[in-house]
Parts: structure tokens; C-alpha cells; sequence
């Protein structure tokens, strides 16, 4: 099977930022199909990596861009990657949003080489930045929305990453086929840093006796950063030792410089900026929790989290600000609490919890790895992928799933 795999927002290992692309697409290549990803960058380059053709168009894209800035980079990608995939030999023609503009490469494409097209939505649009309040043109709501139904009524199939954007895509376009391929968890990937925990902790200074609070990702506005970071100087006036480290940057970046300070901490210590994934494979197991923040709105709670995920594959349970799917399916199994909004409540709920044993970090950290192997594995997604896309290239499956031994 030959996939033209449409995703503007593609990262290597070796590179911040979301992995699933990655990590679908090498898959696809072990199992025998040939895969070329069509995806943005600063500049124009092609990649040949385990068997996965990557060509790279120049369309800048930064997290730290204004809305306006980000729809350019949006139309240019949609624009350049029409042309670049239409010119690929296709049985299938994947899409995956955001921005939901990424539809409309797939689509052209799809039926230029009369092809099946799958479509992928990580985020409901327009209705999540119409509820944040992002997109306010009542011309550019309306177009956004029929674009929106158009994409899923072109499609073959829509893969949603959460339960919550399955019903989103629902009410737009009841006809949909759709499957839930939510994000998922490296297993593999994060078992050197948690058997090597203790080790990788002493390296990076943290002491046994402190509480690590760990986050890694956006620093959008939409991520609510400077509720950590408050937190962060709530809990350094409690008894108890807490380090707060937040990697990553953003359009709030400067905003959470700010507050830190506010707070008298050092910005550097707890903002230390970008890392690469590989390094937060080897430093999250060695933290206490993960973290994961969301200003308030009830349309983000739909979200399907990457740093949750990571979170239960490196054997750590996860503190969230917010309420949604993910808060629920974590605090059931008992490794996810939902602290306040307020800073303050936050942080005495933290020492309450911590000091009284009502968390208790051994089996915590169980029920977050069994999550990961037995709910979020990526292998057992991806072989739910596969079968989407081989069912709408009407190719029935004749390579089995990979193991991460063949893909590692």
C-alpha cells in the first residue's frame, strides 16, 4: 500500500514537539507499505529515514506565532502541499489536522490520483477557537464550518483522538464513518529512564526528599502555563521540599518569566526552555508527576493530551488543572488527581495529598504504566490505524503488526 501521509506540523525523535506522525508513519514502512509524509519546516529538505520518505516544504510554523501569522503558515502549507501531494503515487491519501486546512491537500490529492482520502482530526475546528475566542469573522466561521463538513464528507474515514471529537464530528456530518485513535504511549521508549530513575535523578540534582512537579510541551495560551508557575511559588512557602521544572516555549513564554519572578523564583530553573524528545523520555521517569494544564473551557476537554500519555508510559501519575476524559479515565484507575484552578486551593490540595499518604507513589506509578501497556500501548493503536487505512485502500492486511523490536 502507498500512503501520502499530510501532516504539516511533523517532528523526528531527535526534535521537540509531537511524535505521532513518527512514530504511525515508521510503522507503516515496517509493515511493508510504502509512505511519504508531506510536511512543513523553516526550509525546504527531503529525508530518507527507515524507509520513510519525508519531504519538507518551507513553511515556517512557531508556537509563539500570533493567530494571524499561524493562518499564513496554514494557507501557505495548504497551497504548496496540494501540488506536492498530488504528485505522489497514492492507494491512500491520509490527512491529519490540525489546522483543519490540511484537508484540502488531501482532498485535491485524493482526487487527482482517484484514491481514497482518511482524514485525521486532532482538534474540532472551528469550534474550538470560535469557543476561545480565536476566531470571531462570522464570513470566516461560516467558511471554516464548510470546509469542516466538506472534509468529512470526502472522506473515506475519520480517525478522532478522543471520544469527545467523535461526537464533534458526529454533529457536523452524522454520515461519517469514524474510529477513535486517541494518542498514545512509547512504552519502550521511557523504559531506560525508569529503570534508570534513581540515577538519571541524582544527574539532574533533583534530591530524594523533593516533590518534582515535571511538564513538557506548549507554551500556547490555550495550555494555561502560568497556573504551574504560580503553583510553583505557592508551594515554595510550604514545608515541604517541591521543585517545578516546565520545558518548552510559547506564545506565554514571557508572561510566565514574568510571574515567576513575581513569585521570586528563578526564571531559568523553572523555565528552562526546549527540550528534545529523547530527552524527555530520560528525564520525566526520574520526576514525581507529570503536569497538565488547560485555561478553563470545556472545549478543550476533549483534548487527547500528548504529555499524558508520556506521562503513563514513563510510570508517572499526572496532576491536572482541568476536568475532561482524560482526568477521568486517569483518576479511576488512580493515577491522575484534578487539583483547583486557584493556585493557592492547588497547592495546599498538593501538600494535603502528599504529606497524608493519600497518594501513594508506588502504586500510582503501577496504575500509570498499566494504563500505558494495556489502554495506550502505541503498537496496539497502531494497529488499529492500519486497519482503517487498509480497509479504505480495500488492501486486506498482509503484514501483521510490528513489534517494537522490529521498529526499534
Amino acid at each position: 500500500m502507498r500512503v501520502v501521509y499530510i501532516h504539516q506540523h511533523f517532528n523526528f525523535p531527535w526534535e521537540p514537539g509531537w511524535q505521532r506522525p513518527w512514530q504511525f508513519a515508521r510503522r507503516l514502512a515496517a509493515a511493508g507499505h510504502e509512505v511519504t509524509v508531506i510536511c512543513g519546516g523553516r526550509e525546504a529538505a527531503q529525508h530518507q529515514m527507515e524507509g520513510v520518505d519525508v519531504q519538507r516544504l518551507a513553511v515556517p510554523y512557531e508556537n509563539a506565532m500570533v493567530f494571524q501569522q499561524r493562518v499564513r503558515s496554514f494557507v501557505f502549507f495548504m497551497a504548496r502541499a496540494s501540488w506536492a501531494a498530488a504528485k505522489v503515487d497514492a492507494d491512500v491519501v491520509f490527512a491529519s489536522s490540525t489546522p483543519l486546512t490540511t484537508a484540502v491537500p488531501g482532498i485535491i490529492a485524493s482526487t487527482y490520483r482517484r484514491v481514497p482520502f482518511v482524514f485525521e482530526v486532532r482538534d474540532l475546528w472551528p469550534e474550538a477557537p470560535v469557543a476561545l475566542g480565536f476566531l470571531k469573522s462570522r464570513p470566516a466561521i461560516r467558511a471554516a464550518e464548510a470546509l469542516e463538513k466538506f472534509a468529512y464528507r470526502s472522506a473515506k474515514h475519520v480517525i478522532a483522538l478522543s471520544p469527545g471529537m467523535e461526537a464533534g464530528i458526529k454533529r457536523v456530518w452524522p454520515a461519517a464513518q469514524t474510529t477513535v485513535v486517541p494518542n498514545a504511549s512509547d512504552v519502550e521508549n521511557f523504559t531506560p529512564g525508569r529503570v534508570n530513575r534513581s540515577q538519571i535523578r541524582a544527574e539532574l540534582g533533583w534530591t530524594e526528599d523533593e516533590t518534582v512537579l515535571f511538564y513538557a510541551g506548549s507554551f500556547g495560551v490555550t495550555y494555561d502555563v502560568p497556573w504551574l508557575i504560580r503553583l510553583a511559588g505557592e508551594l515554595k512557602d510550604h514545608g515541604q521540599k517541591f521543585r517545578v521544572v516546565a520545558y518548552g516555549e510559547g506564545a506565554d513564554t514571557s508572561n510566565c518569566r514574568r510571574i515567576a519572578r513575581e513569585y521570586g523564583l528563578v526564571p531559568l530553573e523553572i523555565l528552562p526552555g526546549k527540550i528534545p524528545r529523547t530527552e524527555i523520555e530520560r528525564m520525566l521517569p526520574a520526576a514525581d508527576f507529570a503536569v497538565s494544564t488547560l485555561v478553563d473551557n470545556p472545549a478543550l476537554e476533549i483534548n487527547s493530551l500528548n504529555k499524558v500519555f508520556d506521562a503513563l508510559a514513563a510510570a508517572r501519575p499526572v496532576l491536572f488543572n482541568h476536568a475532561g476524559w482524560l482526568p477521568d479515565v486517569l483518576s479511576a484507575a488512580g493515577a491522575g488527581w484534578q487539583l483547583s484552578r486557584d493556585p493557592v486551593t492547588a497547592a495546599e490540595q498538593l501538600v494535603e495529598k502528599t504529606s497524608s499518604g493519600e497518594i501513594e507513589a508506588s502504586a500510582a506509578s503501577a496504575a500509570a504504566l498499566q494504563l500505558a501497556q494495556q489502554e495506550f500501548d502505541r503498537d496496539l493503536l497502531f494497529g488499529r490505524f492500519l486497519r482503517v487505512l487498509e480497509t479504505a485502500a480495500e488492501i486486506g492486511s498482509d503484514h501483521s503488526t510490528p513489534t517494537p523490536a522490529q521498529v526499534g
